[in-house]
């Protein structure tokens, strides 16, 4: 029997499936733009289990992208907000608040769940760019405790998806610089043809952010979910996987699926 505020989801998937994803628990580490809107979709999935990690709370310049964000929230956590979203949708949902985001020192606690949660099975991972520490850690212990981690990054128009099973590389030695930032440009190998030459310099500098709007996260958290509701239906073995990515630009049409290439060669990027 399948609970009435999800009945329109059948016939998109079964029954079956219906009450194996009220068994399953996701961490969504970073619920900004993709991440938020990534959660919230789950909810109306039906998901079981969700786990939502983020120190942050909301300033005015959230507002273009992330759907927690109103006037009425400025200030606010993110994770509480979002959290009150998801369970205003799905009261019956088991719910984890990790105010103080994703750690070294909890990440190995997040993923084992706690009494009330089972252990983590799939992780959605948008923590901002500027906490590539906290995302070398929690790609470590996803790989640790064989756990698919998964990142969608949105710019402009579009987003790019990222799997990453647990037999991948680790993160740090495939996106993370000498410096201690993320290498946007390998892990976004294309660009939009609209995006503004001297803004997508500073945002790959680390010099500014990564311009993007709400097309962006929500095209990013359609993928993710989307990918997600693969491994639940059909194995983690079905989903898009490191080295192969997933590219999409609603503005300028594009959909592109293709193979990662070695760190010792130059991304294959679309110029602005």
């Amino acid at each position: 029997m399948v609970e009435p505020r999800f009945e329109r989801n059948l016939g998109v998937v079964s029954a079956e499936v219906m009450a194996r994803l009220a068994r399953t628990h996701v961490l969504v580490a970073g619920v900004g733009g993709a991440g938020g809107q990534c959660a919230v979709d789950l909810a109306r999935l039906g998901v079981g289990c969700l786990t939502l990690a983020d120190f942050d709370t909301y300033e005015v310049h959230n507002m273009n992208r992330q759907v927690g964000c109103f006037e009425s929230t400025l200030g606010a956590s993110k994770v509480d907000v979002v959290g009150r979203m998801c369970l205003d949708i799905h009261p019956d949902l088991r719910l984890r608040l990790v105010r103080e985001g994703i750690t070294e020192d909890n990440v190995t606690d997040v993923l084992a769940g706690t009494q009330v949660l089972p252990p983590v099975d799939y992780v959605v991972e948008v923590i901002d760019i500027a906490g590539a520490r906290a995302k070398q850690a929690l790609h470590k212990a996803c790989r640790e405790r064989g756990v698919p981690a998964m990142t969608g990054l949105m710019l402009g128009f579009g987003a790019a998806l990222h799997v990453f099973q647990p037999d991948a590389p680790l993160y740090e030695e495939l996106y993370i610089l000498p410096d201690g930032r993320v290498d946007l440009p390998a892990i976004i190998p294309h660009l939009g043809d609209y995006l503004h030459q001297a803004a997508m310099e500073a945002c790959f500098a680390g010099k500014g952010p990564a311009p993007t709007c709400v097309v962006g996260a929500t095209t990013a958290a359609g993928m993710m979910v989307s990918e997600l509701m693969r491994g639940v239906m059909l194995g983690a073995h079905t989903m898009v996987s490191w080295p192969e990515y997933l590219y999409v630009d609603l503005f300028d049409h594009r959909y592109i699926k293709a193979r990662a290439r070695p760190r010792t060669e130059e991304p294959a990027r679309q110029p602005a």
